[in-house]
């Protein structure tokens, strides 16, 4: 009898369990993360970088590294094709706290499949995810994915006698920019800038404020942002002249794995600065 109940729970399968994500939403998390859909390119290289990429079988439209990514099935944007993840029957969807419809869990609950949602708006919440990731995910890297990017990022704290004032333009028109409280602000603070910037978030941003806090440096995504529209948009504001440079869009942009890259490209651009 004793050896039949142990084989009765040796058998049982294992239950889903009750969690929160980063947002504080209940989510019921499957026993077993076999099949994963990713809604934002930062989560797809968490989940690459932690040694999972077996599991994802599809990704929204904008995943492109590493190049294996690019290959997956995609399921759109900011307002994925439902129909499109149901088809896969992933276990779960991962998305990104920033810029989700509102409808995406109700639909994708419809489906029954759980959505959670991962914070990365700070550089200190970057690891931290990863770290949540793997667990969920059984991510045999784990381990040396999150500590590999703890030390990578702290390699690139630097002091300056001068805090370089940084601009860092999203769109030109309208004008958007990174503000504080944002994982590239903390990266100004890491590698000794300071941000040009004076509101909170991803705002826009009026001519008048650029004017009256002008930049020593602008840095602009090559890939969304040409120099003709940073040209216009200086001419715009009062002729402002600092010192222009473009930058890699997905590794500035993206609070992921590669974020210790863009650390290292703009203490190097920082470095230049300085030597002028």
């Amino acid at each position: 009898m004793l050896a039949l109940l142990l084989a009765t729970f040796a058998c049982r399968a294992p239950e889903a369990s009750r969690s929160a994500d980063d947002l504080g939403r209940p989510v019921t998390l499957p026993p077993q993360v076999q099949h994963i859909v990713t809604l934002s390119p930062n989560i797809t290289e968490m989940l690459f970088a932690l040694g999972a990429q077996s599991k994802l079988i599809g990704a929204d439209d904008n995943s492109n590294f590493p190049p294996p990514a690019r290959q997956l099935p995609k399921v759109g944007t900011m307002q994925p094709n439902i129909e499109k993840i149901a088809a896969l029957h992933p276990d779960i969807v991962f998305a990104s706290s920033e810029g989700n419809s509102p409808n995406l869990g109700p639909a994708l609950a419809a489906v029954n499949i759980p959505l959670y949602v991962v914070r990365t708006d700070r550089l200190n919440e970057i690891a931290p995810a990863m770290d949540r990731l793997g667990r969920m995910v059984d991510a045999p890297q784990r381990e040396s994915a999150v500590h590999g990017l703890e030390r990578a990022i702290a390699a690139q704290r630097r002091t300056r006698t001068h805090a370089p004032r940084v601009l860092f333009v999203v769109w030109t028109d309208p004008l958007y920019v990174a503000g504080s409280n944002t994982f590239t602000d903390d990266l100004y603070a890491l590698t000794g800038a300071a941000n040009a910037v004076e509101a909170d978030g991803w705002p826009q941003y009026s001519l008048e404020s650029l004017a009256a806090h002008p930049p020593d440096l602008l840095l602009y995504p090559r890939g969304s942002v040409t120099r003709a529209q940073i040209d216009v948009l200086l001419a715009r504001a009062a002729r402002l002249q600092p010192r222009i440079v473009d930058v890699d869009d997905d590794i500035f942009q993206r609070p992921g794995p590669r974020v210790a890259q863009a650390a290292a490209a703009l203490n190097a651009i920082l470095d230049a600065f300085a030597s002028r």
